[in-house]
């Protein structure tokens, strides 16, 4: 290929492992390169993953800031209808859903059951798979009841209430409503319709309310409250921030635990790397010597440490940079299912952008002291007996 002598001997003591007897084991070194590269990616990713988690509470199902409560026990004591259109046409309101709450039950599993009644525009539920329920006769399960019914999308569940029992289709698996006796991930969202005929009333009665991103959703409370004050008369509805779940603070205590693995196999790779090119210039001085000795430079001497380091380095960006997103994503997903939430793909774009020049500059400075050290063979000492 016409490379220069530097470059083509410093790839063969780093690809070459049987030149001659004196083998040189390079299995450590690419190795050890590969999983600092992993580890490294994998890690950052799976932090991304966490990072986006910990400031993103509607991966729970909690894409609304605030809660109304109009009623407990089957009875009202605002009305709901003209304060929830009220608030919806605030400009800092950007999704409104009057929702009633009842307790059915699917066989032997109580399932806490929500009505998705949007006013205007809705506040989304937040799907893992499938749809919102559109028509009388479908559901949306929260994960943790879809796993208790052993239902997925295109089940088919009964539900049970004080009124009836009715034959559901699952069209979605989604996150419910947070409070502080229920969990986002039990639960159900049926339509209107369909909470009409199977209750005959209501566990709590109330709205949900998703508030334009900037707005500070506490400080918007007073003026919403006047609003309805002026629809219903009194003091206004009462209104409070939404429940976030515990999970969204627990998630952030194992931000750090990826990031010590990747920086322990950083650690791995480079005295794999390292111990291998000392290995191999304590190897391969004699035939250093011998190529000086016909002409070679003290400069290509220590290029052609430099090389074998950069080789590994390579290597284990273009092995490592693929597995290690696909690692990262995985685990992630693995820890999504867990907790649950819901999984985005999570890209560390910092550690893309910057791996492939914090390689390149860590072989560099792998290889400075056996560089060096190659620059300066004792050519006499090492050639007197050939």
């Amino acid at each position: 290929m016409g490379l220069p002598l530097q470059v083509v001997l410093g790839a063969r003591f780093a690809l070459e492992s049987s030149l001659d007897r004196r083998a040189i084991p390079i299995r450590p070194a690419l190795l050890g390169s590969i999983a600092g590269v992993v580890g490294v990616l994998a890690a950052f990713t799976f932090s991304a993953g966490v990072s986006d988690a910990a400031t993103h509470p509607e991966r729970f199902g909690r894409s609304y800031q605030l809660e109304v409560v109009f009623g407990f026990g089957g009875q009202d004591f605002s009305p709901a209808a003209p304060v929830l259109a009220a608030l919806a046409a605030d400009p800092d309101v950007i999704g409104v859903t009057n929702i009633r709450v009842a307790a059915g039950t699917s066989g032997a599993t109580t399932v806490v059951t929500n009505s998705y009644d949007p006013v205007g525009k809705p506040v989304p539920i937040v799907l893992s798979d499938g749809a919102v329920p559109a028509a009388d006769d479908e559901v949306v399960l929260a994960p943790t009841t879809a796993r208790d019914l052993d239902a997925t999308v295109g089940s088919s569940i009964p539900m049970r209430g004080d009124r009836s029992t009715r034959l559901l289709h699952v069209i979605g698996i989604g996150y419910a409503v947070q409070s502080s006796t229920t969990s986002y991930d039990s639960g159900a969202w049926v339509t209107p319709g369909a909470y009409d005929r199977i209750f005959g009333g209501f566990k709590e009665h109330g709205g949900l309310l998703a508030i334009r991103p900037g707005v500070d959703p506490a400080g918007l409370i007073p003026r919403l409250q006047r609003v309805g004050a002026q629809v219903q008369g009194g003091a206004g509805p009462l209104i409070f921030p939404a429940f976030v779940p515990v999970q969204v603070h627990e998630i952030d205590d194992v931000r750090v635990l990826p990031l010590v693995l990747g920086g322990f196999l950083i650690l791995i790779a480079m005295l794999a790397v390292g111990q291998t090119l000392l290995v191999t210039l304590r190897w391969r001085t004699r035939d250093l010597a011998i190529l000086r000795a016909i002409g070679m430079t003290p400069q290509q001497s220590r290029s052609v440490v430099i090389t074998q380091s950069l080789v590994y380095a390579v290597t284990g960006l273009l092995v490592g940079i693929p597995i290690g997103l696909a690692v990262g994503r995985a685990l992630w997903r693995i820890v999504a299912g867990i907790m649950p939430l819901r999984y985005e793909p999570p890209t560390a774009h910092w550690a893309l952008l910057l791996v492939v020049p914090a390689a390149l500059l860590a072989a560099v400075a792998l290889g400075a002291a056996p560089g060096r050290r190659a620059a300066r063979l004792p050519l006499a000492d090492v050639l007197r007996t050939e």
